[in-house]
């Protein structure tokens, strides 16, 4: 077993970098990118590549003929298009950036080398899969809730993994934060979306403005989570 601070310690990008930069040939096989707002970024055709998101936040999901499905968010310190397998490729992946976004765009051959000689303990995957794994229990655990849930719940996970405490109860969240993407992370109509947020912001738990959307009262808002607060196991 492995505590997140031991995953952490080896596996953060700091650490990931300096290996990487001890091999000569590193400038041969990375590159500094800009991905901007909008932009998408599909597995199929970037398949000799992964992202390490250095600064920035995007969407992954899955494409069919029925169109894109949210998946999950990444922001920095993730890597998109985790080599993780040699033989399974998952070319239905589909990421875009909410913001602009700065990544190093790492040949997936060479990252796979320099973990097989670095990491023989595969510390950077199981980060990899742990950040995975709780993006995808989220995600399940949308499938029980009502409609009204999901909305609150997509509200605290952003919270949760985003947030950035402005004041003693405030919270700021991500500029990307709108209705359309809170109805979308949370699987719902847009309309039904403004109803419940709407809700919120009379109560004093949200407020919603050009500069930005911020929570006012975080307990109150974790009380309207209808005890969903402790999901990750």
């Amino acid at each position: 077993m492995y505590s997140d601070r031991d995953l952490e310690a080896f596996s953060n990008v700091k650490n990931l970098m300096r290996i990487m930069k001890q091999y000569t040939n590193y400038s041969e096989h990375t590159l500094d990118v800009t991905i901007n707002k909008g932009e998408s970024i599909s597995r199929r055709e970037a398949h000799r590549y992964c992202y390490l998101v250095k600064e920035g936040y995007f969407k992954i999901s899955a494409t069919n003929e029925q169109g894109e499905h949210f998946l999950m968010l990444m922001e920095a310190g993730h890597i998109i298009f985790f080599p993780l397998y040699y033989s399974i490729v998952f070319n239905d992946l589909v990421a875009t950036a909410l913001s602009e976004a700065h990544c190093l765009r790492i040949e997936s051959k060479f990252l796979k080398k320099v973990i097989a000689l670095e990491d023989p303990h595969n510390h950077i995957a199981l980060r990899y899969l742990t950040q995975v794994s709780r993006h995808f229990y989220s995600s399940l655990a949308l499938i029980t809730l009502s409609s009204k849930q999901r909305v609150i719940y997509t509200l605290i996970e952003l919270v949760d993994t985003f947030g950035r405490h402005t004041k003693a109860r405030e919270i700021e969240l991500p500029s990307f934060v709108n209705y359309e993407t809170i109805a979308e992370f949370a699987r719902c109509s847009r309309s039904y979306t403004i109803s419940v947020l709407t809700t919120l912001r009379k109560q004093h738990v949200i407020s919603s403005k050009k500069s930005g959307w911020i929570i006012l009262d975080e307990d109150l808002l974790r009380k309207e989570d209808y005890g969903q607060s402790n999901r990750h196991v």
